[in-house]
């Protein structure tokens, strides 16, 4: 007999429900690993990060200081220090040591770090399948495991060979969500309030962005106190107390004592723990506010008196984490970054279109599937499905402007289009040609609609295939033998700078992060320079020995542009380097890919 919505369920009877839905999982990161030819057994990962977190654990693993993880090898000579925390570096150190008996540390972290995105993934379907719980019953969760399978940027966040912090942002967001929802409901554990703040807290210390499942449980209990009061308000006070103990714990663990009062905003810093101080001295001191008006205006009152605060401390907070790039940095690195590119663009829908539709199609059925539900239901089903509402058109609209929000939406369209699949299950139950062509059809229209649709609008309105970035691998194998007995300093593209990091014992000027201004400025200055004087002044500040490009790299198209005199960029491609500039040979393979230049300094 299937349970019913809220009704308590046991660990054992999730992991049930969730071993098909597991299965799925394994068997797509095997087809895509097959389709991308295998290459974690070739010894890569997928984009930049990846290699950047492996090499910073591995110096972590070799002695490097926990509060001050400079890459001393990033940003030459100066080294750089990225805005990432602590957490997803000791879970990957963890799989390093324990497997070091075996395949020695740096196998068997490479190993580690390989498998652990599909790991994190089968962890949290088990979590989505609890945090839904109280929005479906058994059939239901069977559903919504097997639906989750085929979210493929979801998918994406948890790669083989893609250790990175997006797939932990998921799981806690998933977390956070069922903990709204039950904390929301007339009954709850007495203590929940407090177990709700661990999984805020550490989200919050993973990534700033775990801010929006924090968002969602306050949502939720304010929302559930403006409307019934009474015992909302302990809960929110119990949570908001206990996630700022957690989040002062967290920094005292992450940073220096002499640290500790540094206002950053693109990492968890003094002025977010300020935040929800705020927030939690306006909770506890609601009830003897009461008498100064409603509940809604108070709540209302809070919320201007927080931002208001944090607005004439640090203004600078509303301007988010890059307000202080540089135009350069936006125009070169930051504008094309594929995570941070609008979703859609009107003017370009050749190209965003098919995107958009193929990941964010879901929202087409979950909208008003939604509006029904609240309609439909009373009391904190209702509750609970409003706020379901209101994040998915938030997350939607976060999607529209940046891709790597398009998770969020994805997870939260799930619940409200399993209610319409179990509807038309439903309606359409029996035996009967028509009503299984009914049922199945459903099924595929749910599963795989808005990727055949994204597909089919591509081929419809193609775009013209975008030449691929150059494979490091050999080239760095070349730059570990041939310059082995001294480290080279690269002037290198922007991207390649982690997985050289990695490959080899030299050091790189361009990173692709927000915090290596410096090296991204003075790269592109280099390679887009018309006065050689401002260019060996780089080579001599920079202590520059080798000079790394690839002409057929998408990235090669920055340093172009129109003109009578030529910039350093386009000499090096057509062969024509200054005399400060030697070219060094390459073997065939290597050469019709890549030029390499010694400077003659």
């Amino acid at each position: 007999m299937a349970s019913r919505p809220g009704a308590v369920v046991s660990l054992q009877r999730l992991l049930l429900l969730a071993v098909v839905p597991a299965l799925m999982l394994v068997g797509v990161h095997i087809l895509l690993q097959f389709l991308a030819d295998w290459f974690a057994l070739d010894g890569r990962f997928i984009g930049p990060d990846a290699y950047m977190r492996v090499l910073r654990v591995g110096d972590l693993a070799s002695g490097g200081s926990w509060y001050e993880p400079v890459a001393e090898r990033s940003n030459a000579p100066y080294g750089e220090i990225l805005h990432w925390t602590r957490p997803l570096d000791l879970l990957l150190l963890l799989g390093g040591i324990l497997g070091a008996p075996l395949l020695g540390f740096d196998g068997a972290l490479f190993a580690w770090a390989t498998v652990f995105g599909p790991v994190l993934h089968i962890f949290t379907l088990v979590v989505l399948l609890w945090a839904c719980h109280p929005l479906l019953n058994q059939k239901g969760l069977m559903l919504l495991g097997l639906l989750f399978t085929v979210q493929f940027f979801v998918s994406f966040q948890f790669a083989v060979g893609r250790p990175d912090h997006h797939g932990l942002n998921i799981l806690f967001f998933i977390w956070q969500m069922g903990f709204a929802f039950r904390l929301s409901a007339v009954k709850c554990l007495k203590n929940l309030p407090l177990f709700a703040a661990l999984p805020a807290a550490l989200a919050l210390w993973i990534s700033i962005e775990g801010a929006v499942g924090t968002a969602m449980i306050l949502t939720a209990l304010c929302t559930a106190w403006i409307i019934h009061g009474g015992v909302y308000l302990h809960r929110m006070r119990l949570f908001l107390v206990s996630l700022s103990v957690g989040l002062i714990l967290v920094l005292v663990a992450e940073r220096l004592p002499s640290d500790l009062l540094t206002v950053e905003f693109d990492r968890l810093s003094v002025v977010h723990i300020a935040l929800f101080a705020i927030l939690t001295l306006a909770a506890l001191c609601m009830p003897r506010m009461a008498r100064l008006g409603n509940r809604l205006s108070l709540a209302v009152a809070a919320g201007v008196l927080t931002l208001t605060v944090l607005g004439l401390w640090v203004p600078d907070f509303f301007s988010g984490p890059m307000a202080a790039m540089d135009p350069l940095v936006y125009e070169i690195w930051f504008r094309n970054n594929a995570e941070v590119s609008p979703t859609l663009e009107l003017d370009d829908m050749r190209r965003t279109g098919p995107k958009a539709l193929a990941h964010l199609g879901l929202v087409i059925y979950a909208v008003p599937i939604l509006v029904v539900l609240f309609f439909h239901y009373q009391g904190e089903r209702r509750r609970n499905y409003a706020i379901l509402s209101v994040f998915l058109l938030a997350g939607t609209a976060l999607a529209l402007r940046e891709a790597r929000w398009m998770g969020y939406p994805q997870i939260l369209c799930l619940p409200p289009c399993i209610v319409l699949l179990q509807v038309l299950f439903a309606r359409n139950a029996g035996p009967g040609l028509g009503r299984t062509a009914v049922r199945v059809g459903a099924v595929i229209v749910l599963a795989t609609g808005p990727l055949i649709g994204g597909g089919l609008l591509r081929h419809a309105m193609p775009v013209p295939k975008q030449e691929k970035s150059c494979g490091l691998s050999e080239m760095a194998l070349f730059l570990g033998v041939n310059y082995e007995h001294r480290p080279q300093t690269l002037l290198n593209f922007i991207y390649y700078g982690p997985e050289l990091l990695y490959r080899t014992h030299h050091f790189v000027i361009a990173t692709p992060y927000h915090r290596n201004t410096d090296g991204i400025v003075d790269t592109i200055k280099f390679l887009r320079s018309t006065d050689e004087l401002e260019a060996i002044s780089l080579i001599e500040e920079r202590h520059i020995d080798l000079v790394l490009i690839c002409p057929s790299d998408p990235e090669a198209d920055n340093y172009r542009q129109t003109g009578d005199t030529p910039t350093l960029f386009m000499r090096l491609e057509s062969d024509q380097p200054p005399p400060w500039l030697t070219m060094v040979p390459l073997p065939a393979e290597l050469g019709q890919k890549f030029k390499l230049f010694q400077t003659q300094r």
